[in-house]
């Protein structure tokens, strides 16, 4: 008998075939061991700061411009990045990976 035969004739036995293979998949991803995997701190660091009711042009001169020129001058910084919104500004300040990111 043909396969495509038999899943045309039983399609209850080859959907609890496939849904046995899923479920044994499953528990065993969950048993997988992460032995392999180091413990990885990124160097990013992400400064965000709320200030409500106030425009973007405003939020960028007062609160975003300052702590991009201060952490700038923190050794390490490999990069900054920022994005002002209505009420809020986020810096992304990527490290070099020698630097310890809780300091």
């Amino acid at each position: 008998m043909k396969m495509s035969d038999f899943s045309v004739d039983r399609p209850v036995t080859i959907l609890m075939m496939v849904l046995l293979v899923v479920v044994v998949g499953i528990v065993s991803l969950n048993r997988l061991p992460l032995d392999l995997f180091p413990d990885l701190d990124l160097p990013y660091v992400a400064v965000i700061t709320n200030y409500e009711g106030v425009g973007p042009e405003e939020i960028e001169n007062s609160i975003t411009r300052p702590i991009e020129e201060r952490v700038g001058t923190v050794d390490g910084v490999k990069d900054i990045y920022s994005m002002t919104s209505p009420g809020t500004s986020l810096v992304l300040i990527e490290l070099d990976w020698s630097v310890d990111v809780d300091f």
